[in-house]
């Protein structure tokens, strides 16, 4: 392929397609009184904050006294709070927090005070006195609260902090002996001004004294107007030709070779939705799915986040911000327009040609077998009877562009904030499927043991106390406590026996049981008129006890010894409950578990799900969103701006101020340019949020567990100031980190991380960014929801630039100020401009552009014979200006680029050629020399 340097073979070629292409710069010297009042606003809010910090920076002077409970007792100082300079904390340190207590506000520092506050004897008696016995409590404190347990790690803690007020103690030392001043004033103070720089915002009056000292900011931040100049991309067909091989095939005498051209140029996402009919629906969706140059143009446009929106998606602007023009004069700024415009243009085409020419892949094999395919097959025969060679080339496109000037248009800007705010986003309605609890049955509880019984057979003799008691006399008599109970008048004194009786032993036969505490002994006396009384117990062992009786009633009835029977009662010891306390907990430990991790695997499989699902959901219309953002602006502007001040005593009249503001502003062509969310980072910090399951109702959550040095832990002991908090309990539904898988970065400080899985789509613009991201919307929507601003562009009617501007002056929208100023500019432009004072204002220059650009527009309604410089009448066609590119073709342009000069509006300006692929491969015979291997 070689340059073309003659472009007169493809004249009065028409153009197959168009892209129209804007630049937009604000024209500076009006300041708005909407944009001051806003920029009011914003400063207000600002000293707001300021105000906050510097409260927030003056602490409380006041003590509480509580009693052993822990309630207020009383108040005993309460005194107005100090703004010090504040001092660096004590580092976990008590040595620090010592030293501290001494030193003078970093006003007043002077750095002798080291010389007198840092000295060995003073270090040592702050070890001392200080470090230890704060040490020793706390370790006393937490041995007792923790039962004992965990000695080790207590212990540890201890030593970690000896270590430390042992180092620092050190440190200072060695800082004061070596005069390292400088290092211990960064060591105890707070360096930097932020106290005094809050202190000195609050003396500003102007929004832009603290920001722009040299008011230069003001002129081009303050400006209601702009200026865009609009341009047509034409595409022409000019040639085709054969490109480099692609592909070699040799057939020999009599063969045959059938080529299989497969296109992937496209990137295919295949989405089956199976219904009872077995339907299968595929949907192909690429950025660069089309190997047309213009189509990839326009695509290439609408995903442009720098690009002003429009619904009608049908032209496309260039913000113009850092292009603000200081010259009112639209030969200059539409010389720069051009130069834009021809770079932007260039680069975007030749990055898209560059994409679609990459994007071509050939394969070629030989079947052997019939199959169904949609691909291309090609069938070589060689019928010769020699071996014969292919070149398979692809065949190539040169499509011509030129772009032309088509009009000028005077916008009215403003600024709307925070405009997502007012857009839903949408849920993605997903039932999580719980998890399978019913497979893994509860445990059965090994039952505690109870009481268990065991009998001792005793015999109770009759064993007389006194001489006259004799056996065969006096077994028929009742005793009580050894005594005869009932007496004859001539006996005398009563008859006694033994009552007391001892010895007894009782042995468990089942292990783990003793008397203790809760033992008895009841007694079954098997019909014997006896009545017995337990005197004594001592178990001797675990299961082992001997006992004593007295006999508090007998009736032997002549009958020696009465046998007794004893029931002993056992329990079963602490350690044998202990023991089944402790396997019932480990069941129940390790039922729970297992039901933990099914829940935990549960989730993990939802929110795997989740993922999933959510990258996959296809983005809304363009059009659609486009839409519902221009609306939103609408909102703001319309309601708040454009009908303030008027009277509207009903809503049945507003149909007469939206003629009204229709007839003046093209409201339907309004576009917007989306502030980069860097200007406000994190207006809206979102996280992806991946729902749950349902938890049974029994679930509670482990409580937490204290940490922390011990200076932290006896520091919290000792504040007396009362804070007031409410914690809230969020459920943690994030994925545990055993269950993801990183390559380093995960576990830092990295607030913006987000979950993806083998299978889920890339993630979106701004997943990265702590973005708040719809699931149904694309770049454009995620980066407008969240964009600190958007600058909203409302072009003018042609012809009614005069009112336009008549009517931005009145005092409830843009006011007057800065229209009397003297506009500067050079001699000859100043010439130009119609005046009736002394000097050339900046509403002059406004008024004379207003005509200007009338005059333009009006230009473009007149027919003419076109091209111009065309000798031969036969080949010009009658259009007007705007549409003669489309009823003459194309038209060569000498020397490929020209800027704006005097009086050449509407003309083709710019012009380039660009190579793009077909997916068309054409075979070629070819010969090569078989000595040099040349091809011939």
């Amino acid at each position: 392929m070689k340059k073309i340097s003659d472009y007169s073979k493809y004249q009065n070629i028409l153009p197959y397609d168009s892209e129209i292409f804007g630049v937009y710069q604000p024209m500076i010297g009006w300041k708005s009184k909407r944009i001051q009042q806003r920029i009011d606003k914003g400063f207000r809010a600002d000293l707001s904050k300021v105000r906050d910090q510097l409260f927030k920076g003056y602490r409380g002077n006041f003590e509480m006294v509580l009693n052993e409970r822990g309630m207020l007792d009383k108040i005993s100082r309460l005194d107005a709070g100090s703004n010090e300079a504040p001092r660096k904390g004590a580092m976990g340190s008590f040595v620090i927090e010592n030293l501290t207590r001494e030193l003078p506000p970093l006003e007043r520092y002077d750095e002798r005070i080291w010389e007198r506050l840092i000295d060995e004897e003073r270090i040592k008696t702050t070890l001392n006195r200080e470090v230890i016995p704060n040490v020793m409590e706390w370790y006393r404190g937490a041995q007792e609260a923790r039962a004992n347990s965990r000695v080790e790690q207590t212990n540890a803690q201890a030593a970690e902090q000896l270590q430390r007020e042992s180092a620092v103690a050190g440190y200072v030392l060695h800082l004061k002996q070596t005069k390292q001043f400088e290092a211990l004033k960064q060591l105890f103070y707070k360096q930097g001004n932020h106290w005094a720089n809050l202190q000195k915002l609050l003396s500003f009056k102007d929004p832009l004294d603290y920001m722009d000292p040299f008011k230069d900011l003001g002129r081009a931040g303050l400006s209601p107007i702009g200026i865009v100049h609009l341009f047509r991309q034409y595409f022409f067909e000019f040639d085709t030709f054969l490109g480099p091989a692609v592909g070699h095939v040799w057939l020999s005498p009599g063969s045959s070779v059938e080529l299989v051209e497969v296109s992937t140029r496209r990137t295919l996402v295949e989405r089956t939705q199976e219904t009872s009919l077995e339907t299968t629906l595929r949907t192909e969706k690429s950025l660069t799915e089309e190997d047309e140059l213009s189509q990839a143009v326009k695509e290439d446009n609408k995903s442009d986040t720098k690009f002003g929106m429009n619904a009608t998606a049908n032209q496309s602007w260039i913000g113009g911000s850092a292009s603000a023009s200081a010259s009112i004069d639209m030969a200059n700024t539409q010389s720069k327009a051009r130069e834009v415009s021809h770079k932007h243009m260039r680069q975007q085409t030749e990055k898209i040609s560059t994409e679609i020419r990459k994007n071509y892949k050939s394969t070629f094999r030989t079947v052997t077998e019939t199959t169904d395919t949609s691909s291309k097959r090609y069938v070589l025969n060689n019928t010769t009877s020699e071996l014969l060679n292919y070149e398979m080339r692809r065949k190539m496109r040169q499509v011509g562009v030129q772009v032309q000037d088509i009009g000028t248009y005077l916008c009215w800007q403003t600024y709307v904030d925070d405009p997502g705010r007012q857009l839903g986003i949408s849920k993605l309605v997903h039932l999580a499927k719980g998890p399978e609890v019913g497979e893994t049955p509860p445990p059965e509880a090994i039952p505690m043991p109870q009481a268990v019984s065991t009998e001792l057979s005793m015999d109770i003799p009759f064993v007389p106390k006194t001489e006259d008691t004799l056996p065969e006399d006096d077994m028929d008599e009742v005793y009580a406590e050894g005594k005869e109970v009932n007496l004859d008048d001539n006996e005398g004194e009563p008859e006694k026996v033994q009552w007391h009786f001892g010895g007894f032993k009782a042995q468990c036969d089942q292990p783990g049981y003793e008397y203790g505490e809760d033992g008895f002994i009841t007694f079954d006396y098997g019909g014997n008129d006896i009545r017995l009384q337990l005197d004594d117990v001592n178990e001797v062992s675990p299961g082992s006890i001997r006992f004593s009786v007295k006999v508090k009633h007998v009736n032997f009835r002549n009958v020696s010894p009465l046998r007794v029977i004893a029931k002993i009662t056992w329990q079963p010891t602490k350690k044998l409950r202990d023991d089944i306390t402790a396997q019932n907990d480990q069941k129940i430990s390790e039922f729970n578990e297992k039901t933990r991790m099914e829940f935990e695997q549960a989730f993990v499989e939802a929110a795997r799900d989740r993922i999933n699902k959510m990258s996959r959901i296809e983005s809304r219309k363009y059009e659609d969103l486009r839409e519902e953002e221009r609306i939103v602006v609408y909102r703001s502007l319309i309601q708040d701006m454009l009908t303030k001040g008027l009277p509207m005593p009903d809503d049945r009249t507003r149909h007469v101020v939206s003629e009204l503001l229709n007839t003046i502003f093209d409201i339907d062509k309004m576009l917007y340019f989306v502030a980069p969310e860097w200007w406000r980072p994190r207006l809206h910090h979102s996280h992806q949020g991946l729902g749950g399951i349902r938890k049974p109702s029994t679930v509670e959550p482990a409580p937490p567990v204290a940490s922390g040095s011990v200076y932290t832990q006896i520091k919290s002991k000792l504040a007396k100031n009362l804070v007031t908090s409410a914690a809230i309990k969020a459920e943690d539904a994030q994925i545990a980190a055993t269950d993801t898988v990183t390559w380093g970065g995960a576990h830092d400080n990295r607030v913006d991380n987000y979950y993806i899985t083998e299978e889920s789509e890339p993630a979106k613009l701004g997943a990265s960014l702590g973005w708040l991201l719809q699931l149904d919307g694309d770049n454009m929507r995620n980066a407008f929801l969240n964009a600190p601003w958007v600058k909203a562009v409302i072009p003018i009617r042609p012809g009614q630039e005069r009112a336009a501007m008549n009517w931005l002056q009145r005092l409830h929208v843009e006011g007057t100020d800065g229209l009397d100023d003297t506009y500067v500019a050079p001699p000859e432009e100043l010439a130009k401009i119609p005046h009736s004072g002394p000097n050339v204002t900046i509403r002059d220059a406004i008024n004379h552009l207003c005509d200007v650009v009338a005059e333009k527009h009006a230009k473009s309604m007149q027919t003419g014979r076109y091209p111009g410089d065309e000798i031969n009448d036969d080949n010009r066609v009658s259009a007007t200006p705007v549409d003669k590119v489309y009823e003459h073709g194309f038209y060569p342009l000498q020397g490929g680029f020209r800027t704006m000069q005097a009086g050449e509006d509407f003309e083709v300006f710019d012009q380039w050629v660009e190579v793009l692929p077909t997916d068309q491969v054409v075979p070629v015979p070819v010969a090569y020399d078989p000595k040099t291997g040349r091809q011939l």
